[in-house]
């Protein structure tokens, strides 16, 4: 059992190395602990917010001499765990934490951390609905956009943090120890930053690492990695499942999501129709936020009422407008192909799809699995999907997001959706998946305009 690191840092040397918004969150910390702290990025044309414009701040490539009277490193999750200057910090035995591990130190509430490949943001954010529904101060905070160092004091010992935490963010974790842990699935992805799928796999278990017999772990039993997890868990485990029904747990029978317990179903929760949000992928999100809340005393009516009216989330199957019988969805958040098949294999139209962008590894052929009725390729990977699809679905190129929109509509029939679901990371062409996502939402509402 890991036990939490006394968090003094007064006069404490610690360099942050990436100053995106969890750096940010990391440096204001820091400082308002008394740290003596040094702020880098290798951007030489990032925006610092003017507040930090006193602190010392230096921009370009990375130098050794940044390590200079260092006591602790704090690592940007877009910070590779073996950049050379990382790999010089260890070798002087400097210490080196993510933004994640540095938040934990200062937190006093209780935790309730998931990670997964696919539906964090979405699982996340409707896990704080319940717990709020159920009278709970619940922040969500992490990987989901809101740095869990910019919130860590704001909870008391009565509230609950409820944690998105991505792959890069366990890189670098000592003590980190949720009191609630999850996993959604595990599938391949970030093939351009781990050498391996094992070596992926392993870094989204590491959330487990610290937690003992008085926890409890959340899961997708339909996920064979993640019930080998589970089956090592010192603590309780309450699995969900979508096509598995469980002696204990939260399963999915016919239309209705329903609790199980000693073998019986113990309690209908929800119809799937209760749900706003569309997509099996969906539902699957729904079990978990369910699962993960079984120990908090949260009723089944609070978590039908909090799931009911969840609208989902910016860039996550978003419907953005219905155009002559066409609905049009924006899926920006759909990084990798699993994501992709996961948000349309549901979907009851054929799908005008709008695809590409960064690869990160994929196997574009799985979108063969889906009703595509005609894929516009954009981006640096447009080559590879075309390679994998060619032949089979009609394809067509754009070198803008208008002009792959245009194209879109140019092709739909009614009854047919239109959805950006991209399969792929952004930074080709955009500055995120919001950026990519807002830009497409802004040309389907001037289809038709002027």
């Amino acid at each position: 059992m890991s036990k939490k690191i006394a968090a003094d840092y007064k006069n404490k040397n610690v360099l942050v190395l990436g100053l995106a918004r969890s750096g940010l969150a990391a440096l204001e910390l820091l400082a308002k602990k008394g740290a003596n702290i040094v702020g880098a990025d290798e951007k030489k044309d990032i925006s610092i917010p003017d507040r930090f414009k006193s602190s010392n701040i230096q921009l370009g490539p990375f130098s050794f001499g940044l390590l200079e009277n260092c006591d602790e490193i704090v690592l940007s999750p877009g910070i590779r765990s073996n950049h050379p200057i990382i790999t010089e910090a260890l070798n002087k035995s400097i210490p080196v934490i993510s933004e994640l591990e540095l938040g934990y130190r200062f937190a006093t509430a209780k935790i309730i951390a998931l990670t997964g490949t696919n539906g964090k943001s979405t699982t996340v954010t409707m896990i704080e609905r319940i717990l709020t529904e159920s009278g709970y101060a619940a922040i969500a905070a992490g990987n989901i956009g809101n740095p869990f160092c910019a919130v860590t004091e704001e909870l008391t010992r009565e509230g609950i943090f409820v944690l998105e935490v991505s792959s890069f963010q366990l890189e670098m974790i000592s003590g980190f120890k949720p009191d609630v842990t999850g996993i959604l699935n595990m599938t391949p992805d970030h093939l351009d930053r781990y050498d391996s799928v094992e070596d992926y796999y392993m870094a989204k278990e590491k959330i487990t690492v610290n937690n003992d017999s008085k926890d409890t772990f959340f899961y997708n039993a339909d996920d064979n990695r993640c019930s080998q997890v589970a089956a090592r868990f010192e603590g309780g485990v309450v699995p969900f499942s979508s096509s598995i029904r469980l002696d204990d747990g939260i399963f999915l029978d016919g239309d209705n999501i329903v609790q199980a317990a000693g073998g019986e179903i113990k309690q209908e929760i929800m119809k799937t129709t209760d749900l706003k949000v569309v997509g099996s992928h969906n539902v699957e999100n729904a079990m978990a936020a369910i699962a993960s809340v079984q120990g908090w005393g949260c009723s089944a009516e609070s978590c039908k009422k909090a799931l009911s009216v969840f609208e989902g989330l910016k860039h996550r199957m978003e419907r953005v407008r219905k155009i002559e019988g066409v609905e049009y969805f924006n899926d920006s958040k759909a990084t990798n192909v699993e994501a992709t098949v996961k948000s349309l294999i549901g979907l009851d139209c054929r799908i005008v799809l709008i695809a590409g962008g960064l690869d990160k590894g994929s196997d574009f052929k799985m979108l063969l699995s889906l009703n595509l009725m005609h894929v516009v390729l954009i981006g640096s990977a447009a080559g590879l999907i075309e390679k994998a699809l060619f032949g089979v679905v009609p394809l067509s190129h754009a070198k803008t997001m208008e002009e792959a929109v245009q194209k879109a509509h140019d092709v739909s029939l009614p009854g047919s959706c239109v959805v950006l679901s991209p399969a792929c990371a952004s930074f080709d062409m955009f500055t995120d998946f919001r950026h990519r996502g807002n830009l497409f939402v802004d040309s389907v509402n001037k289809l038709g305009v002027g």
